[in-house]
Formats: C-alpha cells, sequence, structure tokens
C-alpha cells in the first residue's frame, strides 16, 4: 500500500466513524504527524506497542559494501537507524 492509499483508506474509515469529509490534503497532513510522533518516540530509542496490532521498534543497520557491476566499484553504505514495524500474529491483513 502506498501513501496515496494509506491515506484514502485514512478517510474511509474517518468517513465511517464520525461522518466527517476529510480532503485529501486534511487526511494526509494527519497522517503524516501521526507517524512523525511515532517516528520521534521510536528515535528516543523507545518501543510503540499497539496490543494486537504490532511494534514500532528502532533498527540499526550496519556498515556495508555494496559494489556495482557495471563500473566493478565498492562502495560503502553508513550505518543508519530505521524504524520497522513488526506486525502481530493476531493481526491479518486481508
Amino acid at each position: 500500500m502506498n501513501t496515496r492509499e494509506f491515506v484514502n483508506y485514512y478517510r474511509r474509515l474517518r468517513k465511517e466513524r464520525d461522518n466527517e469529509e476529510l480532503t485529501f490534503q486534511e487526511a494526509r497532513e494527519e497522517v503524516e504527524a501521526f507517524f512523525d510522533l511515532i517516528g520521534d518516540i521510536v528515535a528516543m530509542d523507545e518501543e510503540i506497542k499497539f496490543k494486537n496490532k504490532g511494534n514500532f521498534i528502532l533498527q540499526k543497520r550496519k556498515k556495508r559494501k555494496i559494489g556495482s557491476i557495471g563500473t566493478k566499484e565498492i562502495k560503502e553504505i553508513e550505518p543508519k537507524d530505521t524504524v520497522k514495524f513488526v506486525q502481530s500474529k493476531v493481526l491479518k491483513i486481508e
């Protein structure tokens, strides 16, 4: 699911729950604010748990080397932290 599909899905949920029509831009801002909040909390080396849904955790990636097939040049990718979602076993996406 890409960002556009997710925002449209969020708009449908809000309409069903609150009988409130949101523009695409308003829905996108709300979704981005939510994910910014999750990113800020996880960046503090904390884990966010949603009961029966899953967890957002901070994943630390290691430094690694890759090679370009065309130029045969070896490059190093610097280590970085990423946010990872681990789905609960209870949650089934259809």
